[in-house]
């Protein structure tokens, strides 16, 4: 073919990968009358055909009805690294109290893995990560998987590479005291809500078993844990991770944190190109051994 004179040549990249919206939402189940759903980002390569690692993300909403989109712009280029990002939709308060959050999160990967072929899913390597909230349901899967607790099924959950909890909720009692300027004795917020309206420290022993800290011993096995949050959080202050740290390490756990200085609560500052390569280069060394998938 002949071009004009004039005409300015770019040369076409045949190794770029671009990130792919798929254009309807999967239903993985219905609950209480309502359609809980997955929405998928795939990496697509021109002619090429194969599976991919998969990250599923639990998006934050202070446990209320979710935006599915709220971070889908920021995860981008965890796509065009190779990983499906399946951005998963749980029950919301207050319809959907504790745990129904982490039954909904298992029930969904359940879901992935039985279609994994039509899905184009690398089902050796599985990941799972969630922000605020959603780091809550995060971290409590991270430790229950597979221990028969927070299970609507019997079947054996498939395995995990590797965990990521950004700015998650980790102890609903020590919030108060890590965060004093907030008031957490009204039944209106929602850590009481999550409770079915009871008040975290009204209700210690409730609010314990909703807090990661309590299900998290020597004896327990864990899968790698990386955990990123903002020094200037004030609706989850960073005081949480680091209790979270603390312990994991106290226990040998497998654990890496990063403190993104001067971050808020998952704003822009958080989400910038270092701390998404610090999560491509967790799941990079996480996955199975001499995978490429470019």
């Amino acid at each position: 073919m002949k071009l004009p004179e004039g005409v300015k040549i770019i040369e076409g990249d045949h190794e770029n990968v671009r990130a792919k919206i798929e254009l309807e939402d999967i239903v993985y189940q219905r609950k209480q009358e309502r359609n809980l759903r997955i929405r998928f980002a795939y990496p697509q390569q021109d002619h090429v055909e194969r599976q991919y690692p998969l990250v599923m993300h639990i998006q934050g909403s202070g446990w209320h009805q979710q935006n599915l989109n709220a971070h889908l712009l920021d995860f981008k280029d965890i796509v065009t690294a190779g990983y499906i990002l399946a951005i998963v939709e749980y029950l919301p308060i207050p319809y959907g109290i504790f745990p129904s959050q982490i039954e909904d999160a298992k029930a969904a990967m359940r879901y992935i893995v039985q279609h994994a072929d039509e899905y184009h899913v690398d089902v050796d390597n599985l990941f799972i990560m969630g922000d605020s909230s959603g780091g809550h349901t995060a971290l409590m899967c991270w430790a229950t998987w597979n221990k028969n607790q927070f299970d609507k099924s019997n079947e054996r959950l498939p395995d995990i590479r590797g965990f990521v909890n950004l700015y998650g909720v980790v102890d609903l009692l020590a919030l108060s005291e890590d965060n004093p300027e907030t008031d957490y004795n009204q039944a209106g917020i929602p850590e009481a809500q999550l409770l079915g309206g009871h008040i975290p420290n009204d209700h210690p022993k409730l609010a314990e078993k909703a807090s990661v800290l309590h299900y998290v011993t020597e004896a327990s096995k864990t899968e790698p844990l990386l955990i990123l949050h903002g020094t200037k959080d004030e609706l989850v202050p960073i005081n949480q991770s680091i209790r979270l740290y603390t312990h994991a390490r106290k226990l040998n756990k497998e654990v890496k944190f990063y403190a993104v200085e001067g971050a808020g609560h998952g704003n822009s500052i958080f989400y910038h190109k270092e701390t998404i390569q610090t999560i491509i280069d967790f799941l990079d060394a996480q996955r199975t051994s001499n995978y490429n998938w470019f």
